[in-house]
């Protein structure tokens, strides 16, 4: 009986939301010089149809080489303050899930004319009207501002350059 009021509860705790980044903020994180990529000609486009629409161009800045880790992490503004937020992966190599059909960014990275790393610095990726559903069914404590964080760090070359870029990200309530 507990189980099936906790999960009315729940179920009556998700709300259809809306997510729109704010691509205008995407920046380079506090502290970091650059991030390995120029996103600054990808487009995001959110339509009344439910879709975020991405399209542009996007060059790495560097070569891309496996194994290469990438750390996603999150905050969100909880009360007026940055917080540690839920969304937080450690990718020890992009290189080898970068084709994988379960990943999010994989309907981006399927559309690369190379499909797998080594990438040279100056390689210019294009992103044709790659469609993401929205609303999606979340949690209620999701609404509001969010900051995304993707960093890069040479680790495993025994080097200390790191890179990142922070995206603004607003989820609202329709």
């Amino acid at each position: 009986m507990f189980l099936k009021v906790f999960s009315i509860l729940t179920f009556a705790s998700l709300v259809e939301l809306k997510v729109i980044p704010d691509v205008e903020d995407s920046v380079i994180c506090p502290g970091y010089k650059f991030f390995d990529m120029d996103l600054s000609n990808v487009e995001f486009d959110y339509d009344d149809d439910g879709y975020i629409t991405v399209n542009g161009n996007f060059t790495y800045l560097k070569d891309i080489i496996a194994p290469y880790p990438l750390y996603v992490r999150s905050e969100h503004m909880e009360r007026g303050e940055w917080r540690t937020g839920i969304v937080n992966r450690n990718i020890p190599d992009f290189c080898a899930v970068i084709q994988k059909p379960t990943e999010v960014w994989y309907p981006i990275t399927k559309q690369l004319s190379q499909k797998y790393c080594p990438y040279k610095a100056g390689y210019v990726a294009r992103i044709d009207n790659v469609r993401y559903k929205f609303p999606v069914i979340i949690p209620r404590h999701f609404l509001g501002e969010w900051k995304m964080y993707i960093e890069q760090r040479d680790a495993t070359r025994n080097t200390n350059t790191s890179s990142c870029v922070m995206q603004h990200v607003s989820v609202i309530d329709i």
